[in-house]
């Protein structure tokens, strides 16, 4: 096989995958529609500034695979033989025969008959992962596609799959490395599988379809840092007084198992509330100091799953919120997902304009312009973010104003360089 034939034969394998030609019930390529077609140009770019030599070897290949019934021709009209306009294979079959490699349409259809054999076997009607396995296989069964095929989704992986679901079906102590050992022989073929699942995972949440409980196995490990004079209530145990008012880090498997935060300090008149601060340094600092709150939490930026799990236990214990972070638009998408947290949880206090349920510290216009001349230049990618700022957030109290702020300069502040004055931040 020459380089020409070669190349042209992988970039039909290329683009096949997800071209209309692969997609599941076409059983052929005889109609116009399914048949895959490439324009030469595509293939070959720089054919007009390419030398003769090079011309005529392209034009050989093609030949020889129009010859051979693998491809057939189109060629400019009155330039046949001079020049090609496209290349176009009715049966993609036959080239990955020629090429000795898995169709990923037969791979696919293959895969498919997998899933509902293993939809089938998850027949416990009083577990509910594997009533959640079984829509999920089903899912697979009718979607499956041969891009999908060509990401590693097979029959083999399905039934790998279908082996993890039943296993996690009853409790595992077993780190991922373990377990996949145990299943697979493979210290690492745990974490490839699932890796090759996140699409058609998320694909199916977004059809609606429920996908098995995999958190456990998660191998990143979030927590976050809580300070103040509280008392945490965790089930089946003794309250944790945090008398001292000291920095606890919680995991989110501790986080999990706590079922109500109060004030450690008995006031029948105020309400416990709470600063959330966006960065660790700023978040030690005002730790160490004396405030008003009775609480401070660290977000660590985008609220990761320990921060939204504590957020929503505070929220539940009728804690008020306070935020702050960094005066750039991720900081105010920040506080926009706590203040959606917060709702979610279905509390909503402070609520001097409707729906607000954060109260922003520190992130105003004013603040904004005595920290500008230390600002830093943001990216316009990073300003393109502003749009992401919806309605109610920017009705909190100064939002609007320091937008416009950051609209007009181009620039952000950092909180790390903001000195708060936490005796008359409250």
């Amino acid at each position: 096989m020459t380089f020409w034939e070669e190349h042209i034969i992988n970039a039909f394998i290329e683009r096949y995958p997800k071209s209309a030609a692969a997609k599941p019930g076409n059983k052929d390529c005889s109609t116009e529609n399914r048949v895959l077609r490439i324009p030469a140009v595509k293939i070959f770019p720089g054919f007009d500034k390419a030398s003769p030599d090079e011309k005529d070897s392209f034009l050989d290949a093609a030949e020889s695979l129009e010859r051979q019934r693998f491809l057939s021709l189109v060629w400019v009209r009155h330039r046949k033989g001079d020049l090609l306009s496209a290349l176009v294979c009715s049966d993609m079959e036959q080239l990955y025969k020629l090429t000795e490699k898995p169709s990923p349409k037969t791979t696919a259809e293959a895969a498919r008959n997998a899933a509902r054999e293993a939809a089938g076997q998850m027949n416990n009607n009083e577990d509910p992962n594997a009533a959640k396995a079984r829509a999920f296989f089903f899912f697979l069964a009718e979607t499956i596609r041969a891009s999908d095929a060509a990401s590693g989704i097979t029959a083999k992986s399905i039934q790998e799959l279908a082996l993890l679901f039943k296993t996690l079906s009853s409790p595992t102590n077993r780190t991922i490395r373990a377990l996949s050992v145990s299943l697979y022989n493979d210290s690492k073929k745990l974490e490839a599988l699932i890796n090759s699942y996140k699409t058609i995972f998320t694909r199916a949440e977004r059809q609606g379809i429920a996908v098995p409980d995999i958190s456990l196995l998660d191998r990143s490990f979030p927590e976050t840092s809580i300070a103040g004079h509280i008392t945490i209530n965790i089930e089946e145990s003794q309250p944790l007084i945090n008398e001292s008012g000291s920095i606890l880090t919680l995991p989110l498997i501790t986080i999990q198992k706590i079922t109500s935060i109060k004030s450690a300090v008995s006031s029948p008149v105020k309400l416990p509330t709470v600063l959330m601060i966006e960065n660790k340094e700023t978040f030690f600092t005002l730790a160490a100091s004396s405030h008003q709150y009775t609480g401070l939490l660290y977000v660590g930026g985008h609220p990761n799953r320990a921060v939204r799990a504590l957020v929503t236990i505070l929220a539940k214990s009728g804690f008020t919120f306070y935020h702050a972070g960094d005066l750039d638009p991720d900081g105010i998408l920040i506080l926009q997902e706590l203040q959606a947290i917060i709702n979610n949880a279905g509390i909503v206090r402070n609520a001097s304009i409707a729906g607000q349920s954060v109260t922003p510290v520190y992130m105003d216009a004013s603040t904004f312009e005595r920290y500008l001349a230390h600002g830093r230049t943001l990216e316009p990618s990073m300003l393109q973010r502003i749009k992401l700022i919806n309605d109610e957030t920017r009705a909190l109290p100064g939002m609007d104003e320091l937008i416009k702020k950051i609209e007009a300069s181009g620039k952000g502040i950092e909180q790390e360089i903001i000195e708060y004055q936490m005796g008359t931040i409250q």
